[in-house]
């Protein structure tokens, strides 16, 4: 205590650091994930799914499946690409597993056909997904749209903190040479001249330089394309005096690649730049840069029909969670000082009050040096320590506080209570502790999303053991003063007949429950019994993740058939007229075509995109104060686009949790491809028939047809052809064949100069009456070649080498609950229907996504808890050293456990595995604080007084008053959250629900539920088993001799 001011001075710098840390942190929605997953892809034009998967996806499989750390291998083959994704253990070492990857695919690429593309090998960081999506739109003409969307995205980029804003929506430019067959013919011109005199006059030539004595000069050869025109000049051929130029026989035009994919916004066509920004930037400053830019670019640059919007901006989400739960810590802090002030007094209560900011401002710093940042998980781990973080700094107030009542002046008061209350609060921080940092090794890509939690839980007690052992007893030392007087003197003077209030009245209750420990100890075993058969009969159910509002939906249109893009343009904008009239909807989003290939982002959640999509709706909902709740818009959404024909429609909402896919996910692996077939349909028609099941799809591939070419390689050669050339002529029949690229004046990117047929010619019908040339002159080509349609192979998946399908579909609302039907229990009923079909031996099922994850979140947060009662008990018995008081101590656990469960059934809330399991496994640590204080002043007073019941008396009326305020200040912090009502202070507003309230119901109930629960029971129970062995000690006598007359026979 003798350098107090130097303490104080420690202090308000630590404030001051903390403050300007809290400012200047970067600030996310949801947590950086490094997600486990490496994608290689490898691109060959042409090539079919089944030689894509024989020729691609196996030499890579053979290749990457013994690196180390590999948890999973996916493959697909598709039309003209074969890729392979990877999934790793969450630990691993990005960077190695890196070099490895690449290391791998070069060995591979000694097996891929000659003219495969470079392998691409692409890592993932959840960080780098867009943060907002600028659009152009208007009724201009698309190349202006691009223009400006390319000016904007140049301007935008250059943002610090911006790492690219990719345009999607655009159409390539392409230089198209439309050849007529009857012209080629007729000029005696064959495919083989065209193209070398097309790419023989596209070339950079080195010319080199004159040296004559004089003076050296270079000597330039202007030799590449610069536009349309020069290619129209090329010599083609020279008969006599005159010279065919490809412009006589062929029409030369700048276009665009046909339109493959549209960007709409608001049933207006648009181009979309989505801008991602750099790891560890602040989301909310860089977002606050793109919208000034945009604007002054709109103002300086845009005519007045061309408008400029910017949705899927994170920063609006993540303003508004941290807003909520600013206002949710703040009401906490009122709530807990409302409450000490009342059973303190002002003063003393300021110096408890002392310990929220210092404890915050400290964790935040900590959290800072570890390289953390704020996020939602974050910013809850602070909720939920407001109430803890207090108890240590009320058990060191209220007992100097106590001690100033009896007499003694401030500063020997806290020094006093120091010394006695040092172990105590250092003891039940470290059981608090214990519970919660286990927690921090959740595995998998949930876990590495919920341990900010607990990890900022864990720095907010270290930041308050630091605050109530060290900063409270100085800052009392100096301005410490109580309201109480002449208070009872319980260390040395305890009399029933001297306490007051509810203190005397339980005393009065404990004393009746000493007498009779054995009847109390079989009451607490009933009731806890009771309330088990309770739950278990009358429970609502488990689940994953927990239901919550949300402020953005996806829509997918899913449709079957060889359907051309403006088709599928057709469709879309029918469901997109739909969505924009239902009520709550404030903007929409709509990208057409884009759904084809493989979604690398959407494998990842273990969902995927269906086969079918033709077109994905990214709807940005009116503020939830203002609409509906996003299930029932959903609901509106599916109801009304059933009157649309031959498409499905599929809604979700975008929520900010760990995202498994749809709620049912299944996948069926087998070597066998018709038994893999047969029963991959036979559970989906299963899944189609069964109550309270909808969105039901899998991924067998579609009704489609191809076109087979084939030829006869004998017939072939006789006329001198080859299939080199035979492919070369169906090519300009369908998207024509690359023969260059080059670089106009007026654009930044390398045009494609394709040669094909005109449009009258690229008909199906056409490949029967086209005319190769050969040495024999022009040759039919059906003469050896002919067309065969074949069912339509779009894609083919594999799983750690076997090819696999996915059934997958989601739970529908229960009209008679208004809830949704429980997973778990629709995935019970399935896998009891499987159980009792024949499936063939070598076929494989898997339940996956929301059941995977719930059983292997469930397996280790039983673990954790495992895990954290051994480490308590361990601190138990060090601080006790006695193995009856421990567990003693630790008996309180289960009694928090049927606490939180009583509490969930009371209330109706389904089980939680994310969530409640969190708040169950929490209050391990948090319930033991009250029976540490409780018997470490038993072991105290036991050796002052005779009668050791008296003792145990004399304890529990000593600590009820701090047991109930660290109970009440814990549970009040909570109660807020747990009715979902949030008042803003500053703003004066009161909010009911919220985008993410819902989600931190669960834990705040079973907090709540269990610490009061076991709380009134630890105060009776804990003096009564601390009792048990002096009641058998004294009574010994009397119990043999009973036991003895029952045992002896009746005369």
């Amino acid at each position: 205590m003798e350098a107090r001011k130097t303490v104080v001075f420690l202090m308000v710098i630590l404030i001051a650091i903390g403050t300007l840390t809290f400012i200047s942190i970067p600030k996310d929605a949801e947590p950086d994930i490094d997600v486990p997953f490496i994608y290689v892809s490898v691109i060959l034009p042409g090539i079919s799914p089944e030689d894509s998967e024989r020729l691609l996806v196996r030499p890579l499989e053979s290749e990457l499946k013994n690196i180390e750390g590999l948890e999973e291998i996916s493959g697909m083959a598709s039309q003209n690409y074969g890729s392979v994704l990877l999934e790793f253990d969450i630990s691993f070492d990005k960077d190695k597993v890196l070099s490895d990857v690449r290391e791998k695919v070069d060995l591979a690429k000694s097996e891929f056909p000659s003219d495969a593309e470079e392998p691409m090998v692409l890592e993932f960081n959840m960080a780098t997904m867009p943060v907002m999506t600028v659009s152009l739109s208007g009724r201009v003409p698309n190349r202006t749209l691009i223009y400006h969307a390319k000016q904007l995205q140049n301007q935008i980029e250059r943002i610090t903190g911006v790492l690219e804003a990719p345009i999607v929506g655009d159409r390539e430019e392409l230089l198209e040479i439309l050849v007529s067959p009857t012209k080629l013919e007729n000029y005696d011109v064959s495919l083989a001249d065209l193209i070398r005199s097309i790419t023989g006059n596209n070339r950079i030539v080195a010319a080199g330089s004159i040296d004559k004595g004089q003076g050296k000069f270079s000597v330039k050869v202007p030799a590449v394309y610069e536009s349309a025109q020069d290619v129209f000049n090329i010599g083609i051929i020279t008969k006599g005096e005159g010279t065919v130029k490809l412009g006589d026989i062929a029409e030369i035009r700048s276009t665009f690649k046909e339109n493959e994919s549209y960007a709409r916004i608001n049933g207006k066509p648009a181009i979309h730049l989505d801008v991602k920004k750099r790891i560890g930037e602040n989301v909310i400053i860089i977002n606050k840069k793109i919208r000034e830019v945009g604007n002054k670019y709109k103002i300086d640059n845009l005519p007045d029909n061309i408008f400029i919007d910017f949705s899927a901006d994170t920063s609006d989400y993540i303003n508004e969670m941290i807003t909520s739960l600013q206002n949710a810590i703040t009401n906490a802090i009122v709530c807990v000082m409302i409450l000490v002030i009342g059973s303190l007094g002002i003063r003393s209560a300021l110096m408890v009050g002392i310990s929220i900011p210092t404890s915050f401002l400290m964790a935040i710093t900590l959290l800072a040096l570890s390289g953390g940042y704020v996020n939602m998980m974050v910013m809850f781990g602070l909720l939920v320590s407001v109430g803890l973080l207090v108890d240590g700094s009320i058990v060191m107030v209220e007992y100097a506080d106590r001690k100033m009542a009896e007499g003694l002046n401030r500063k020997k008061a806290y020094t006093q209570a120091f010394k006695r209350m040092f172990w105590p609060i250092v003891s039940s921080t470290a059981t608090t502790l214990a519970a919660f940092l286990p927690l921090v090794l959740w595995p998998g890509i949930p876990g590495q999303f919920m341990k900010w939690m607990p990890f900022m839980v864990s720095l907010v007690l270290i930041s308050s053991l630091l605050s109530a052992l060290i900063f409270i007893p100085v800052m009392g030392s100096i301005f410490g003063k109580t309201e109480q007087v002449n208070k009872a003197k319980l260390d040395q003077e305890f009399h029933l007949n001297k306490l007051k209030g509810f203190t005397l009245i339980y005393a009065r209750l404990l004393e009746k429950c000493l007498k009779r420990p054995m009847a109390v100890i079989g009451s607490a075993i009933v009731i806890v019994f009771t309330l088990i058969i309770l739950y278990s009969n009358f429970n609502a159910g488990s689940q994953y993740s927990v239901d919550t509002d949300s402020n953005q939906m996806l829509v997918h249109v899913n449709a079957r058939g060889n359907l051309s893009p403006e088709e599928k343009l057709d469709l879309s904008v029918d469901v997109e007229s739909i969505v924009m009239n239902i009520d709550g909807v404030d903007r929409v989003l709509t990208s057409i075509g884009s759904g084809d290939g493989f979604n690398v982002m959407s494998a990842m959640g273990g969902s995927g995109n269906r086969t079918d999509q033709i077109a994905s709706l990214m709807i940005e909902l009116h503020p939830v104060h203002e609409r509906r709740s996003a299930d029932k818009i959903k609901e509106d959404i599916l109801n009304q686009t059933k009157i649309i024909a031959g498409i499905i429609v599929e809604a979700y909402k975008i929520e900010n949790k760990p995202d498994t896919g749809k709620n049912i996910q299944i996948e069926i692996t087998s070597s066998d491809p018709k038994n893999l077939e047969t029963v991959t349909k036979k559970i989906t028609s299963k899944l189609e028939t069964m109550e309270g099941i909808q969105e039901v799809d899998n991924t067998m591939p579609l009704p489609g047809i191809e076109w087979i070419i084939k030829v006869d390689r004998e017939l072939a050669g006789r006329f001198g052809a080859d299939i080199s050339t035979i492919g070369a002529i169906v090519q300009l029949v369908t998207n024509g064949i690359l023969v260059d690229k080059y670089r106009p004046d007026n654009s930044d990117d390398e045009v494609d100069i394709r040669v094909r047929f005109p449009e009258e010619y690229r008909m199906i019908e056409e490949f029967d009456k086209l005319r190769i040339p050969t040495n024999a002159g022009a040759v039919p080509l059906s003469n050896f070649v002919t067309r065969i349609p074949s069912q339509k192979v779009s894609t083919i998946e594999r799983l750690d080498g076997e090819r696999i399908f996915k059934v997958r579909a989601n739970t529908s609302m229960n009209p008679a609950t208004g809830k949704k039907f429980l997973t778990i229990d629709k995935n019970i009923e399935l896998q009891n229907w499987i159980a009792q079909q024949n499936i063939p031996n070598n076929v494989f099922i898997k339940f996956a996504g929301s059941n995977e994850e719930r059983e292997e979140s469930a397996a280790f947060l039983g673990n954790a808890m495992l895990g954290a009662l051994f480490l308590m008990f361990i601190i138990l018995l060090t601080q006790f050293n006695s193995f009856y008081q421990a567990i003693i101590t630790l008996s309180t656990v289960i009694l928090s456990t049927i606490g939180a469960l009583t509490g969930i059934m009371i209330v109706g809330q389904y089980f939680s595995v994310i969530m409640t399991g969190l708040g169950v496994v929490s209050l391990a640590g948090i319930i033991v604080n009250n029976s540490i204080v409780l018997i470490d002043t038993y072991n105290r007073l036991k050796n002052e007084n005779e009668d050791p019941i008296e003792t145990i008396l004399h304890s529990a009326a000593q600590r009820f008053r701090p047991i109930v305020l660290t109970t009440a200040t814990t549970m009040i912090a909570l109660i807020p959250v747990a009715l979902q009502v949030t008042i803003g202070w500053f703003d004066r507003s009161i909010e009911f629900g919220g985008l993410m309230a819902a989600w931190w119901v669960p834990f705040s109930t079973a907090v709540i539920w269990g610490l009061g629960f076991s709380s009134v029971l630890t105060l009776f129970l804990v003096p009564t088993l601390l009792s048990v062995p002096i009641y058998l000690k004294r009574n010994r006598y009397n119990l043999i001799n009973k036991l003895k007359s029952k045992a002896q026979p009746a005369e």
